[in-house]
């Protein structure tokens, strides 16, 4: 009796999971276009006051829906949720407001302008009425049931992605120079959306990033962030009180369909022509490595040349006691010296402009003076020592720090 107890539920447990497995399955993967990462120009010159300044970027991999989401693969998400969207909710904008509600919603997903629901014919059409909150939600289910992560695409992602990416043409808007031919838009829509995919793909294969319907990105909006957005992946503002969409949509102008355009909005806010696109992010770009400046040395132009050029020399500016920060680079010609006992060094100690040929030589000779006074100091026999100045030259080191030092740039050693 045990065994047969066993097997009913070893079959009964094998069922259930199957029908599990297929209830988390049960969720087609939307298609998605690879964006191979590289460097490209954001912004626009002649664009709106945000679209400024033009900056240099580059991002890595990533991918980025080929269509606008749409509404029926939103209402899967609804359907096995049970999710409400911030419009649906009584007067969502009010209360997180602190407003007395008026206890009316703003609008539905499932209604286009005039009110009536939207027609199982309609459902490869963007899913309109969509907060940036309700656009999360969904990226975090579809995570979940797919196994990927899900985002909205940042917002120089999207952008790069409607230029074309690498293979970018150049067009004004994304996919052509034809507005016509690439977008839904104000003067061509109807005033509603349209099923997605019907106009002219864009250089990677995606539709629709000009018009249709306005995206949201993932980013925080900043009206200055251009000037400080870093060179590499960027995410946007830590922080903000809108989020960012972009594209253009069925009821907009022309000049709002350019691929630079860029709109903001509450993150709670959602309308009939507010949408988003999908995106899995991929690995961020981090800046290269700052080369590691080697050492300095003197060694190798002494042995080569005979002479060498001396950086990192300070004085206070028209003084010539040298400060306390020139001693690793004088302890180079120590070291130097005592390695080579048989050496003998000429000191030509260069200057600051006095604007006077006369000054410029009292001013170099006794920074030369003192330099070799230092070096002395460290162990040098003075015999093995000149100093010269080089006053009647064109001063070299006009450099003041924000100390009000003066670095000598080039404080010159020679054999002699």
């Amino acid at each position: 009796m045990k065994t047969i107890l066993r097997l009913i539920f070893f079959v009964l447990s094998a069922f259930i999971g199957t029908i599990s497995s297929a209830q988390t399955t049960n969720v087609k993967m939307p298609e998605m276009i690879l964006v191979k990462g590289g460097t490209f120009t954001m912004g626009l010159d002649n664009g709106n006051k945000d679209e400024l300044p033009i900056h240099k970027l580059t991002l890595g991999d990533y991918y980025i829906g080929k269509y606008e989401v749409t509404f029926s693969e939103f209402k899967k998400f609804v359907d096995a949720t049970g999710y409400i969207t911030d419009a649906e909710q009584p007067d969502t904008i009010r209360t997180k407001h602190g407003l007395p509600p008026k206890n009316v919603n703003n609008g539905s997903w499932k209604q286009y302008m005039n009110n009536k629901p939207v027609p199982l014919s309609d459902t490869d059409k963007p899913v309109g009425n969509i907060s940036w909150y309700d656009a999360m939600a969904y990226c975090k289910w579809l995570s979940e049931k797919t196994g990927k992560k899900f985002s909205l695409p940042t917002e120089a992602e999207w952008e790069f992605a409607a230029r074309g990416g690498t293979l970018s043409k150049g067009y004004t808007y994304s996919g052509g120079n034809n507005l016509d031919e690439v977008a839904w838009y104000v003067d061509n829509s109807s005033a509603a959306p349209h099923r997605c995919g019907q106009k002219l793909a864009n250089e990677l294969g995606i539709y629709d990033m000009s018009g249709n319907i306005r995206e949201w990105c993932a980013d925080w909006y900043g009206e200055n962030y251009y000037k400080q957005s870093p060179g590499y992946s960027p995410m946007g503002p830590e922080r903000g009180k809108n989020r960012v969409l972009r594209g253009g949509a069925w009821g907009s102008p022309e000049n709002r369909m350019r691929f630079t355009y860029r709109n903001n909005e509450y993150p709670y806010n959602s309308a009939l022509d507010i949408g988003f696109r999908l995106a899995i992010p991929g690995m961020a770009v981090k800046p290269p490595e700052p080369k590691k400046q080697e050492k300095a040395s003197i060694a190798k132009d002494l042995d080569e040349k005979g002479m060498a050029d001396i950086y990192g020399i300070y004085f206070d500016t028209g003084k010539w006691n040298v400060k306390p920060e020139s001693f690793p680079v004088i302890d180079q010609i120590v070291t130097y010296m005592k390695d080579h006992p048989g050496t003998r060094f000429e000191i030509q100690g260069h200057t600051d402009n006095t604007g006077t040929v006369a000054g410029n030589l009292v001013l170099s000779e006794k920074r030369s003076e003192s330099i070799k006074a230092e070096i002395i100091k460290k162990g040098i026999d003075p015999a093995r020592l000149e100093s010269k100045g080089y006053g009647d030259a064109k001063p070299i080191a006009d450099n003041k720090t924000t100390e009000g030092r003066t670095q000598n740039r080039r404080v010159t050693i020679k054999k002699l």
